[in-house]
C-alpha cells in the first residue's frame, strides 16, 4: 500500500517511473495473528473484543485484585494454573501491543516514502536527474509542492491514528498485573512503566517527527519482547513440570520462535487508502496540462 502497492494504480500512483516507487516495509518481528484455538486463546479474544469498552488496566485491576495481590516473587512458587493464567495475559498483550508496533511502522515507512518522493522531484528541479518524458518543468514543480502538503497532511492525520494504539499501549505498560507478573516471571519490572501519557503518544508537529517515532516504537516494541520473554520463560517452566506436549504451549511458542508468518493486512490501511486517492485524483489533473 505504500505507494506502488495500492490498488488500482498499474504503474503505481507516480506512473511508470521506478524511481519513485517505494516497496512496502518488512514485516520483521510481526506475524499474522492466527485465530486462538484453545481456551488461552479465547481469553485473548475476550480482551479484544472489550477494548473499547473498559480501560484495560482498569478491567484487569477489577476483575483479578485477588490475583494481583497473591503473585509470587519467585517462578518455582507459582502453581501450574497461574502460569498459564500468566502465559494467557502476556500473550493477550503481545497480540494488542504488536498492533501498535505494526501501526507506528506503517506511520514511519509512508513518511520515509513522502520524503524519498519529495526528494526524487527536488533531484529533477535541480537538475541532478532528468525530468520524466511525459512531464515538465512546471508539472514536476506542482506535483513536489502536491506531496508536500499531502505529506503535512498525513502525518497530522496518522498521528491521530497511531495515538490511539499508543494509548492502549500506554495502558498495558502501566498494568500493576503485567508489572507484577514481569517481575516475578522475568525478575525486573517493565523498564518503560510509568512513563506518562506524554512519553506515550506522537506529536505531529514536532521538529523531528522521526525522533517521535523512534521513542515511541522503541518502547513498543520493548514491550512486546518483554511479553514474548516473559512467555517463553514461563514454557520453559511448563516443559519443566511435563506438559511440553499440551495443546496451549503451541499457541505459546508462536510469540518466541524466530520465525513468524508474515503480515498481510495494514493498520492504517483505511487512512492509507483514503491519503492516495485524493492525492491521485488531484495529481490527475496536474498530468491533464500537459
Amino acid at each position: 500500500m505504500f505507494l506502488s502497492n495500492l490498488s488500482g494504480f498499474s504503474h503505481g500512483v507516480w506512473g511508470n517511473n521506478p524511481s519513485l516507487q517505494v516497496n512496502a516495509p518488512k514485516i520483521g518481528i510481526l506475524g499474522k495473528n492466527d485465530a486462538a484455538q484453545d481456551v488461552l486463546g479465547r481469553v485473548s479474544e475476550n480482551f479484544l473484543n472489550a477494548q473499547n469498552k473498559v480501560s484495560l488496566r482498569d478491567r484487569v485491576e477489577l476483575q483479578f485484585s485477588s490475583v494481583l495481590e497473591a503473585v509470587p516473587t519467585s517462578l518455582s512458587e507459582v502453581s501450574t494454573e497461574h502460569l498459564k493464567f500468566y502465559a494467557g495475559m502476556l500473550d493477550c498483550y503481545a497480540r494488542l501491543n504488536s498492533i501498535t508496533e505494526r501501526a507506528l511502522t506503517e506511520y514511519r515507512d509512508q513518511i520515509t516514502a513522502f520524503d524519498q518522493t519529495i526528494q526524487a522531484y527536488q533531484d529533477m528541479l535541480d537538475g541532478k536527474t532528468a525530468l520524466p518524458d511525459n512531464m515538465t518543468t512546471a508539472q514536476v514543480k506542482a506535483m513536489l509542492d502536491m506531496v508536500k502538503e499531502t505529506r503535512d497532511q498525513f502525518v497530522q492525520d496518522g498521528a491521530k491514528e497511531v495515538n490511539r494504539y499508543l494509548s492502549s499501549s500506554n495502558d498495558f505498560a502501566d498494568d500493576k498485573l503485567f508489572n507484577k507478573i514481569t517481575s516475578s516471571v522475568l525478575g525486573e519490572p517493565f523498564d518503560y512503566a510509568d512513563k506518562g501519557s506524554d512519553f506515550w503518544r506522537i506529536d505531529p508537529n514536532a521538529e523531528d517527527i522521526y525522533g517521535e517515532i523512534d521513542r515511541t516504537l522503541g518502547a513498543v516494541s520493548s514491550l512486546t519482547q518483554t511479553c514474548r520473554r516473559g512467555i517463553a520463560t514461563i514454557a520453559a517452566e511448563l516443559e519443566r513440570r511435563g506438559y511440553a506436549d499440551a495443546p496451549y504451549m503451541a499457541h505459546f511458542r508462536q510469540w518466541y520462535q524466530q520465525t513468524k508468518p508474515s503480515q498481510t493486512r495494514y493498520v492504517l490501511s483505511e487512512l492509507l487508502v483514503h491519503t492516495w486517492s485524493e492525492f491521485r485524483d488531484k495529481s490527475q489533473d496536474i498530468y491533464k496540462e500537459n
